[in-house]
């Protein structure tokens, strides 16, 4: 439920009582597995983040509604708490399917729900995150042992990762790529997997009602005509960020305060960037935990590459998703999928499996 963003496409689709109705059942159940298992472990690092983000954060509480800040603080320590069980029992391979569900979504949402718009993000509602949820699933079909079952997932991926029209998405697409040639060459075949999807979208770019003007840039660095560069940086993230650097000068040890770095605190808009969100509300202590998190993974990832690659390319689609992302707080499954990834790690390094 929780992969599927059910308590926030619940809240949406259905209004708020049933959107309370099945966050309190997500937020409730890691918490009767925890005492049906009679297990509890719990991921240090997680807590430490979530320790000093909100509470050095909520002390110079800046911006937001309280219930608010405490209904957060309160799931993101009870999913790292009581999360770790059900994340120490999830395989790759069922990982893969709940992922491969979202994707599908995205996938029904342009065929069957089409809207002017014209990016779609089927239960994730944000395109951005949709496209976070493609590309941690493609990273993680390199880690699958059946070649049949990787390869529909690549496209299925793919495909509901490019109609999101996530800049990030076709950026962390082709990183993942060239460095899947490190470890095949043979793995070339995927590009062609891009170009046939590239072709889809264009041929029923009618049907899809596909977003104008990314489409057309798409289109047009598909086929090698002239793209505007000013079209391509407009809205940058570069540019999101730029306005909050003077914040975080003037308070860097302990931040602003909750609620300043998001929309309708110092800004209109948030910045975009969670490691300048933790360090803009919660100051450098607080960034030093959150970013040892992703570098430990990253870390990790390349050292046992050659044997689990997919460690690295699921690692490396989080880290740049957070760069364009400043909602990781309140994402819950991009926070489940981190724990996911440091558990794996964990079972990499006891099984004493040498490194790449």
């Amino acid at each position: 439920m929780i992969i599927l963003n059910a308590p926030t496409f619940g809240l949406y689709a259905f209004g708020s009582a049933v959107g309370s109705a099945v966050s309190a059942l997500t937020f409730g159940m890691p918490i009767i597995y925890a005492i049906l298992t009679k297990r509890l472990s719990i991921q240090i690092i997680f807590v430490a983040i979530g320790l000093s983000y909100f509470l050095i954060a909520g002390i110079q509480f800046y911006n937001g509604i309280e219930s608010e800040f405490l209904a957060r603080f309160y799931k993101f320590m009870l999913l790292v708490i009581f999360g770790v069980e059900i994340v120490k029992n999830t395989s790759k391979i069922e990982l893969y399917y709940f992922l491969l569900i979202g994707a599908s979504s995205i996938i029904i949402n342009s065929i069957f729900f089409t809207d002017s718009y014209g990016r779609y993000s089927g239960l994730y509602l944000d395109p951005n995150s949709a496209g976070f949820i493609c590309i941690v699933g493609y990273g993680l079909t390199y880690g699958l042992d059946k070649s049949k079952l990787r390869l529909i997932g690549q496209f299925l991926f793919t495909f509901a990762g490019f109609i999101t029209f996530s800049r990030t998405f076709i950026l962390i697409w082709l990183i993942v790529n060239l460095i899947a040639l490190k470890l095949n060459p043979k793995n070339i075949k995927i590009f062609f997997v891009g170009a046939a999807v590239i072709a889809l979208l264009i041929s029923f770019s009618a049907v899809l009602k596909l977003n104008t003007v990314r489409f057309n840039q798409l289109k047009a660095l598909a086929t090698n005509e002239r793209v505007s560069t000013q079209e391509l940086n407009n809205d940058s993230r570069t540019e999101t960020w730029a306005p909050f650097y003077k914040y975080i000068y003037d308070k860097p040890i302990f931040g602003n305060g909750y609620g300043s770095f998001t929309a309708g605190g110092y800004r209109n808009k948030g910045p975009h960037n969670s490691f300048l969100l933790v360090i803009g509300e919660a100051g450098i202590f607080a960034l030093l935990l959150f970013l040892g998190l992703q570098l430990y993974t990253l870390y990790y990832g390349f050292i046992y590459f050659t044997q689990k690659p997919y460690i690295l390319m699921m690692s490396i689609g989080q880290f740049l998703f957070l760069l364009t992302n400043h909602n990781y707080f309140s994402t819950y499954y991009i926070i489940l999928i981190s724990m996911w990834l440091v558990h794996q790690i964990k079972i990499i390094s006891e099984s004493r499996l040498e490194p790449s």
